[in-house]
């Protein structure tokens, strides 16, 4: 069946490079290569924004469903409506993202509850088949968590439960899975959480090992065409552990690895599962050359991750599209790893020789895409700010540093990745095209340096303060969410338009048709939307609109 199928998607592929799909969307725009319907993880930006930017600087439309369908926070999204939303619009698309746990559960929330029932989200993930049957010819991409280790943080008394139930989840596989000492702790630890909490964390945990499972069969029968199991935050040590190892095992025993993927992350894969449409839109397959501008990654496990970083950097590669080389000279995409210095090195001189590293690459024509993944949740400071001073931020190709090691790694690898497919692409393209996904792809590496350091660790340190001096609380803003989303629109716009300045009147690459380049002169920041998407200042939403000339 795989056979059969990558004929009919060499012949799709080819027919779509020299045709309009024609789709509208909802503000009316027809898009002009390629249309994905992206079911997403849930509405936050990472799951919704960053991919419909990274597909859009490819000359990709990415449309998810109505925001009503999708919930928020701890409302869950509606997966029999959404089911009903992907047939509805399944002719007119090119291709498929899903998130099992939007589809089966509501979103990744709800995914950590187990108030859905098995039976329930087995019956909402069927549309998944019937895409297939229906479109045999286009590609089917699912991805789901592998559950982490802690409950959601909803409140200051899930705050507690968040740092029990992770050792408990940690103890209980020492203990009871491996053997080790701890049994006191595990057992005073089950007597401190309350039962009907602990309960619910075990059910949601077993019904989703279930599903995932079943998602290994799909993959094997034909259904879909690659699927990630992204392991969401987690610990060397965990039930996490013992359930990704039975994948794992499946996996190998029906020979599908070339098919599915299992690998830290979460929030990034909407991002790398549309660079892998998009590459393999334009047959191609950029290749990466991996520097490690700290320790080297095969000698360090990211915060919040259960492998070497070296093994999630493939494997995040490799699932977006790309090729790892060991040549530099090969290399379509230089990806530096912003990583921990070595013991006993002075942390200024790799940051310096870092930014010195870039500036040699992109001096040379190289294509350089940075992962910041030293801090969770934010920037390195010191990094970018001196990467600014001496770098042209215009001539990097991807950059982020958002939340954990997995997630700025996948953000990064996806957008240099689906942007290199497009650039590549030297005829058949009008200038239009070209200008409007340049246009996007400089809004997101501008969102990508303003959210990453202007918001975290610029407005999310002031807007804690400011939530401290109202009495309100940073997990749930309730009625103060008007004056918090207030204060961080206008700081967060302020640090916004501080980056803009190293974008501003910057002359710009946009693509090449035969032998002609063409260039546009990025002129004017024209607006700047800022919003809480969630009652809680974890994340904001940031989207820039610039204008090229």
């Amino acid at each position: 069946m795989y056979q059969l199928r990558k004929i009919f998607t060499v012949c799709l592929a080819v027919l779509l490079l020299f045709s309009t799909v024609g789709m509208v969307n909802a503000q009316g725009k027809k898009k002009n290569l390629a249309t994905i319907l992206l079911v997403p993880l849930d509405d936050r930006p990472a799951n919704v924004y960053f991919p419909t930017e990274v597909g859009a600087t490819a000359g990709v439309e990415v449309i998810t469903p109505p925001k009503e369908m999708i919930g928020m926070f701890t409302q869950p999204g509606n997966g029999e409506q959404i089911g009903k939303w992907l047939l509805e619009n399944g002719a007119q698309a090119d291709g498929f993202v899903i998130s099992t746990s939007m589809l089966a559960y509501g979103g990744l929330v709800a995914s950590r509850t187990g108030v859905k029932s098995l039976e329930e989200a087995i019956e909402d993930i069927q549309v998944i088949k019937q895409l297939k049957q229906l479109y045999p010819e286009k590609r089917v991409y699912v991805f789901d968590t592998i559950q982490r280790l802690a409950v959601t943080a909803i409140s200051d008394e899930y705050l507690k439960y968040y740092s029990q139930i992770s050792e408990w989840a940690i103890l209980y596989d020492k203990v009871v899975n491996l053997g080790m000492d701890g049994r006191a702790r595990l057992d005073q630890l089950e007597s401190i959480i309350p039962e009907a909490v602990l309960q619910d964390y075990k059910n949601a945990r077993a019904r989703n090992h279930t599903v995932n499972n079943l998602m290994i069969d799909w993959v094997n029968e034909g259904y879909i065409d690659h699927l990630i199991l992204a392991q969401d935050d987690a610990a060397p040590y965990g039930l996490h552990r013992a359930e990704r190892e039975l994948l794992l095992e499946k996996v190998n025993q029906l020979n599908v690895e070339d098919h599915v993927a299992v690998f830290p992350g979460a929030d990034e894969v909407g991002v790398v599962l549309v660079s892998r449409f998009v590459n393999q839109l334009f047959h191609t397959s950029p290749t990466f050359f991996i520097e490690y501008g700290g320790i080297h990654g095969e000698d360090w496990i990211a915060p919040f991750e259960d492998t070497t970083f070296h093994y999630n950097v493939q494997k995040h590669i490799v699932s977006a599209g790309g090729r790892v080389v060991d040549n530099e000279a090969e290399a379509d995409i230089h990806l530096l790893l912003n990583t921990p210095s070595v013991v006993g090195t002075e942390r200024s001189v790799d940051i310096t020789q870092l930014v010195m590293r870039t500036d040699e690459l992109i001096s040379n024509g190289k294509q350089v895409a940075i992962g910041d993944v030293l801090i969770v949740n934010k920037a390195d400071e010191a990094f970018v700010t001196e990467l600014a001073e001496k770098v042209d931020l215009t001539k990097i190709l991807s950059y982020s540093g958002w939340n954990t090691a997995g997630n700025a790694l996948g953000i990064t690898v996806g957008h240099a990745a689906a942007r290199t497919a497009f650039l590549e692409q030297e005829s058949g393209f009008g200038v239009p095209l070209y200008a409007q996904a340049a246009e996007n792809h400089f809004e997101f590496l501008l969102h990508r340096f303003a959210k990453d350091q202007g918001y975290k660790n610029v407005v999310h340190p002031a807007a804690r303060i400011y939530i401290q001096q109202i009495g309100a609380s940073e997990w749930d803003l309730g009625a103060n969410y008007g004056l918090v989303n207030n204060f961080v629109k206008e700081k967060l716009t302020a640090e916004t338009e501080k980056w803009y300045q190293y974008f501003d009147g910057k002359e710009v690459y946009i693509g090449s048709r035969g032998n002609k380049d063409f260039f546009k002169t990025i002129s004017s920041l024209e607006s700047v939307h800022v919003n809480l998407p969630w009652p809680r200042i974890f994340e904001a939403e940031l989207e820039p609109e610039l204008e090229l000339k």
